[in-house]
């Protein structure tokens, strides 16, 4: 998770970053952090002006992170991998911490969508991806509509397992279509 989607929480609180976090609260995903990402958000949450407008207690947020990630050593460096340098830092921490997803409000990594194995996703995307995971392809099939899983293809990236089982349930959708009887 970049600094982007955990200062939105502190300042907001709003509902998809509050599930996102909820869910790591209560162990659905691993988060990672490296030296880097820690000390950037740590360099954030420290401004006054985001001390003043904060709704959720950062400190708390930075021991949470500190005691409840996985820590990556942070030797990965990656120049240039990103079109905003700054971003690089997010994208080496995912890599070398083999992370499925990095979860961002940055349109510069947003943009990206994919960098190697990882899928770069909004929070409500990773709501979804989350919710997808453990799910077999008859269970999606079940679930969602054949327009809405085309809907999910094209717009969520999804770590590779996720969508075969995706592509897998629109194959299900698509065979057990009702046939048309046509007469003459």
């Amino acid at each position: 998770m970049d600094t982007s989607s955990l200062v939105s929480y502190v300042l907001t609180r709003g509902e998809l970053m509050r599930r996102v976090v909820a869910h790591w609260r209560a162990g659905a995903f691993t988060l990672l952090s490296s030296p880097a990402t820690r000390a950037e958000l740590a360099d954030v949450l420290a401004r006054p002006s985001i001390r003043q407008l904060a709704v959720a207690p950062l400190d708390e947020l930075v021991q949470g992170l500190e005691r409840f990630t996985e820590h990556v050593p942070g030797v990965l460096h990656l120049a240039g991998a990103c079109r905003d340098a700054k971003d690089d830092k997010f994208l080496a921490c995912a890599v070398e911490g083999r992370a499925h997803y990095l979860i961002s409000s940055d349109a510069d990594l947003l943009d990206m969508g994919r960098y190697q194995d990882v899928a770069i996703v909004n929070p409500g995307q990773f709501l979804l991806a989350l919710e997808l995971y453990p799910m077999e392809a008859r269970a999606m099939a079940a679930r969602f509509g054949r327009d809405v899983l085309v809907d999910i293809q094209a717009t969520v990236p999804l770590e590779p397992d996720t969508a075969a089982r995706v592509t897998e349930a629109l194959k299900m959708l698509s065979s057990s279509a009702p046939s048309v009887l046509v007469i003459r």
